[in-house]
């Protein structure tokens, strides 16, 4: 599971909205270049920084006057979305393999966007959540095509034309009530902490499997705390239901080796911080966000515990170094 800067996205996420412009004669290589797209997008892969991206599509949408975000995931296929992941998926038998191999790819094709199961009131969910906050320009966008995205992976198991009974959506009433008709035969709850499709899967799923003999265990369990650290309810007890033990089990497995939970996520929330003031240089109110902190103070009483100095000094001091 490679890590990744948390703030970029592949071009190949691009792909299947160009190949929707291109289809529907709509101009997009002026809006690109405001926006610091490459023109030859469409041929060449590298690695965007996610707010450009996202406020292209938002600017598209208010362009073309089209729910660009929602139409193009409806047409969406696995191949379009990652060639890489349609052949992984293409090698599971069922939905819960699928569901492993994506939360074991996703990481590596995106690094803004988290994908985890979890099992609400009795029932899995495919949950899924943005790095931004839904203030940002393209937010909406980016959902509606992440939610059909996850849904594409789901019916190459379930039928071409399955819908899940319910759908979770971060994205406020209002803006998402006029388009419930896409998903029609699901019930969709708007202003969830989280996104997420129900899924049917087998009564002993567990979201991880064969972690209790991974020979590399902290080092698995420091890429899964680097992967879901964004969360803001990130804790051990979050953790072990994920793992499918009991807390007190995962707290007696840390103590075997020589570890904490704390430590182990505290170091993922550093080093995705340290990373996004120094190099991309986000302003600490962002950089709290994308750590998993909806409370500004908190960050920076816990970087200064990690640095010595406040979120504000670290960017200023790295961005004295490099001019």
């Amino acid at each position: 599971m490679s890590q990744l800067n948390a703030n970029i996205s592949h071009s190949s996420n691009l792909k299947p909205f160009l190949d929707y412009f291109k289809r529907h004669n709509i101009e997009w290589k002026v809006t690109a270049e405001k926006h610091d797209i490459p023109l030859n997008i469409a041929t060449r892969s590298v690695w965007l920084p996610s707010l450009n991206v996202m406020a292209f599509l938002m600017s598209m949408m208010r362009q073309s006057n089209r729910n660009i975000g929602l139409e193009v995931g409806q047409l969406i296929s696995l191949a379009q979305i990652s060639p890489e992941l349609d052949r992984a998926i293409h090698k599971c038998h069922n939905i819960e393999e699928a569901v492993h191999t994506l939360m074991d790819l996703m990481p590596s094709l995106n690094s803004h966007i988290s994908i985890w199961a979890e099992q609400i009131d009795g029932d899995w969910y495919l949950c899924h959540r943005g790095a931004y906050r839904p203030s940002t320009p393209g937010y909406e966008q980016a959902e509606w095509f992440r939610t059909f995205a996850l849904l594409s992976v789901c019916r190459h198991f379930l039928g071409e034309s399955w819908q899940p009974e319910q759908v979770l959506m971060t994205i406020s009433p209002h803006i998402g009530k006029p388009h419930e008709s896409s998903l029609e035969h699901s019930q969709i709850r708007f202003a969830h902490s989280f996104g997420g499709i129900q899924i049917p899967v087998s009564a002993d799923f567990l979201p991880i499997e064969g972690i209790n003999h991974d020979i590399d265990w902290t080092n698995h369990m420091a890429r899964l705390c680097h992967t879901y650290c964004v969360l803001p309810w990130f804790n051990i007890r979050w953790l072990a239901k994920l793992l499918g033990m009991s807390e007190r089990t995962l707290h007696r497995r840390f103590v075997e080796h020589g570890t904490t939970f704390r430590l182990l996520r505290d170091n993922a929330r550093r080093d995705i911080a340290t990373s996004l003031l120094a190099n991309e240089h986000l302003l600490p109110e962002a950089v709290a966000w994308h750590c998993g902190y909806s409370d500004l103070s908190n960050f920076n009483r816990a970087f200064k515990v990690w640095q010595g100095c406040t979120p504000s000094q670290y960017r200023k001091k790295a961005m004295q170094q490099q001019t």
